[in-house]
């Protein structure tokens, strides 16, 4: 979030907070709250406002290979034979098969609040699990709908609180508005990679430059580390054989000597600003200077996002 949030943002926001208040249905603010995640460009919010709404299910675009069914969404319940009898467990180390975690979107969810006997779901993916490892036939799962209304109070919890995370960001922009750095963060931070915006926002607003820059730094080792698939490396290490020259697993150019540039321009930024020697060099008050460092990491992020991957090691 930067400065020149639009005035529809604000006014979305506001009238978000107002319907949280309300006795609205989630299904009613949703809408609001996702055209107000895509206003801000915050792709995180935006992607939870999806899953919630439209369910953790496959046709969902939002859900990615990355995305669990949040823990909030379990309900306790039985699963029982075709005909009618309940799987019983004696051993409590198992009580967890007679869990489930529910997939819907919010407006399936708030159907099944209102219904008045059990609800039963076939999931053939469970179903065949228990078949196979517990060598039993079962044919659904059974819950009380009043488990239910414990999923939409968390489900507001959650939206309640990344709400008042935004309304911070608020308060910190107006106590901004009089700082000189201001234009420069108006003109040059909201144009930096998104990903800067999210990690380095709050504390690059508040004044705390070397953490911004620090946090910005670590950031891009660990998506070098995420998108390279290499996890078991850091530093140095990780930069040298992901970018290697002869055999890369981030490709970043055809010609082997702009390979070999652009893994020096990695290392450099390993080397030289994210390790503990090199805080010292980032001991800074000057928000210009701060963002001259934010910008290089920009220039970094904005090259891994049109790099190839090799899964070739």
């Amino acid at each position: 979030m930067t400065n020149s949030v639009s005035s529809s943002a604000i006014s979305l926001f506001k009238e978000i907070v107002h319907d949280l208040k309300s006795s609205k249905k989630l299904s009613e603010i949703f809408p609001s709250a996702l055209i107000f995640s895509k206003e801000l460009k915050d792709k995180d919010l935006e992607k939870w406002l999806q899953l919630e709404m439209n369910g953790y299910i496959r046709p969902n675009p939002a859900l990615t290979a990355d995305v669990v069914v949040p823990e909030y969404r379990t309900v306790p319940g039985q699963y029982y034979d075709i005909y009618g009898r309940p799987l019983v467990l004696s051993d409590p180390k198992m009580s967890f098969v007679n869990e489930y975690r529910l997939r819907h979107g919010v407006v399936e969810l708030e159907k099944f609040a209102e219904y008045k006997d059990f609800i039963a779901i076939q999931d053939s993916h469970f179903i065949d699990g228990i078949k196979k490892h517990l060598k039993v036939n079962v044919y659904s799962f059974k819950f009380s709908p009043d488990a239910i209304l414990g999923i939409l109070d968390a489900i507001k919890t959650n939206l309640i609180n990344k709400i008042i995370a935004i309304k911070q960001d608020f308060i910190l922009e107006e106590q901004m508005k009089d700082k000189p750095e201001s234009k420069t963060f108006n003109i040059a931070f909201s144009n930096l990679h998104p990903s800067i915006i999210k990690v380095a926002n709050r504390l690059f607003l508040d004044g705390h430059y070397r953490q911004a820059i620090l946090d910005t730094y670590i950031f891009l080792v660990d998506e070098v580390r995420k998108i390279s698939g290499r996890i078991d490396l850091d530093g140095t290490s990780l930069i040298e054989k992901v970018f290697s020259q002869k055999k890369p697993i981030i490709k970043l150019s055809d010609d082997p000597d702009e390979q070999l540039g652009f893994m020096w321009l990695f290392k450099g930024a390993v080397m030289g600003i994210r390790n503990p020697k090199a805080h010292k060099l980032i001991q800074l008050k000057d928000p210009q200077k701060a963002l001259e460092w934010l910008s290089f990491a920009s220039v970094l992020l904005r090259i891994l996002d049109e790099a190839e991957v090799l899964k070739n090691d």
